[in-house]
């Protein structure tokens, strides 16, 4: 009975031995693994939205770059990975220093080493907080915020929607590392608002630094290359008038000369601008009005009640312009091809008509220069216009009512046999480029800007990378089906193992005695 007990204390303590040996050896093996994965970025990706993956189309976006860029987090590795936020972000970029040669992530605690992130400073009231994330090439930097990692529903919630940290990491690292940015102004003395962060995050990815511009009084930068003027409210300034000696209009001219863009955004609640429209006439463009017999002026507005998405019917659902070796096939053509093309929504709409002094087909020459305008969007057949709450004209099957027309003019490069143009682009509807229109996944707007913008400006490189929307988790968005699955996996599982180690010790246990 000694010699049995002992053998079985024995036996009972190389087990003992052997299971704390082995679950000190798992603890090791995970510690180290855990290290290795976290340096070698060693994961699989189970998310349907891929948001923990890099995507090739950013990595080759990116792969020309030589130059040395520094993603510089503010705060130390494991506080970044304690929030879902910033370790997200972070993730990434240490994604492009692993895919990228050029491109190296560093990290500093700004709040115990304040010095190191000083040169950041650019004024007395720059604040740089631990979410910040700061991207260097050579004497060129960005400070972005964490908020600009990611889309928000509209500006009053704090709860994202979606990621778009490659979009914003591939946009900053291009203006950083390029020799020259080019200058996008919005025009902000005729009572233009720019409510819409959207608005103005778009055009910073695609590569331009945004700059407020007031014309009557600024001169326009020398590398500014397009103009916007959004929701305007009031004339621009002309010589012509005799009252002014500063004409925005010879300004806004000469700026074109130079082969540059100029987009304005218009609505059915803009007042007449004599001095503007008299301009825009010379390119083709007019926007819908009407006078009755009196002389009174009304504005037009747009209403289609068989494609509408309100049943009002101003909510509009153009038509894309798609003839061969028009303007508007060149612009439509990505969103075309891509399968179901997404709807482009004009929402409370002024029709863009065009001018008498162009012909049938919108073309124009006079003084050596010749101009086109392009209708790039429409109504459908059955569209009317409504002006003081009455019908006064209905869309045809030739002859639809446009909603965005570009107007160029070709102009030939001097010392070479190439022609180069200038643009013009006129939209009838403010809420085109609104927040909730850009920002949508289901409509196209937002690429149908980004197609339009590369046609303006061929030499800058867009950023038009996937958002990333994130996928709702809530228990109350689970299938019946799913979530059976999901307790069946967690009953099932952690029993057979439990069964399986048993069966296991049993059988050793019978042999050894």
């Amino acid at each position: 009975m000694a010699y049995y007990s002992n053998k079985k204390l024995r036996y009972g303590s190389v087990s003992v031995a052997f299971t704390a040996a082995f679950i000190a050896a798992v603890i090791a093996l995970n510690v180290v693994f855990s290290a290795l994965a976290s340096k070698y970025l060693w994961y699989i990706d189970m998310t349907a939205e891929t948001l923990y993956t890099l995507s090739d189309e950013c990595v080759e976006l990116l792969d020309d770059i030589d130059a040395p860029v520094k993603i510089l987090f503010c705060d130390d590795p494991d506080t970044l990975e304690k929030s879902d936020t910033t370790r997200l972000v972070y993730n990434t970029a240490l994604q492009l220093e692993e895919a990228l040669d050029n491109i190296t992530v560093e990290t500093v605690n700004v709040i115990e080493n304040r010095s190191a992130v000083n040169k950041y400073l650019t004024t007395a009231t720059t604040e740089i907080k631990t979410t910040d994330v700061i991207i260097e090439s050579g004497t060129e930097f960005r400070k972005i915020s964490l908020n600009a990692f990611y889309t928000f529903a509209n500006q009053n919630t704090t709860e994202p929607w979606a990621y778009n940290a490659e979009s914003r990491f591939a946009a900053t690292i291009i203006a950083v590392t390029r020799a020259v940015s080019p200058v996008c102004a919005l025009l902000s003395n005729h009572g233009e608002a720019y409510q819409d962060a959207e608005l103005i995050s778009l055009i910073s990815d695609a590569g331009y630094d945004v700059v407020p511009l007031d014309l009557s009084k600024d001169e326009i930068p020398e590398d500014c290359r397009l103009m916007i003027c959004y929701n305007p409210t009031s004339d621009f300034m002309s010589s012509f008038d005799g009252v002014s000696q500063v004409s925005e209009i010879e300004k806004l001219d000469k700026f074109l000369d130079g082969l540059n863009s100029f987009m304005i955004f218009v609505s059915p609640k803009t007042p007449v601008l004599p001095n503007l429209e008299e301009y825009l006439y010379e390119w083709g463009i007019e926007f819908g009005r009407t006078t009755d017999e009196v002389d009174n002026t009304y504005n037009q507005i747009v209403k289609d009640s068989s494609n509408s998405l309100t049943f009002d019917g101003y909510t509009v659902v153009s038509e894309y312009v798609t003839e061969e070796n028009s303007l508007g096939k060149q612009v439509n053509n990505d969103l075309t091809n891509a399968g179901t093309a997404p709807k482009i929504i004009f929402k409370d709409a002024m029709p863009i008509r065009h001018t008498d002094n162009y012909d049938s087909t919108g073309y124009y020459s006079s003084n050596g220069y010749s101009r086109q305008i392009n209708d790039i969007f429409v109504t459908s057949e059955g569209a009317v216009i409504e002006a003081n709450g009455k019908v006064v004209g209905e869309a045809g099957e030739y002859d639809r009512y446009p909603l965005l027309t570009i107007t160029t003019e070709g102009r030939q490069v001097a010392g070479s046999t190439n022609t180069d143009y200038s643009y013009v682009m006129a939209c009838g509807s403010v809420d085109f480029a609104s927040e909730n229109m850009l920002q949508s996944n289901v409509y196209g707007n937002r690429d149908s800007l980004y197609s339009m913008m590369r046609i303006m400006q061929k030499e800058i490189v867009y950023i038009n990378l996937a958002k990333k929307p994130f996928a709702n988790v809530d228990i109350e968005s689970l299938t019946s089906a799913t979530a059976t699955s999901y307790t069946l996996m967690l009953t099932i599982i952690p029993a057979a193992i439990v069964f399986i180690a048993g069966t296991v010790i049993m059988v050793r246990r019978r042999f050894t005695r």
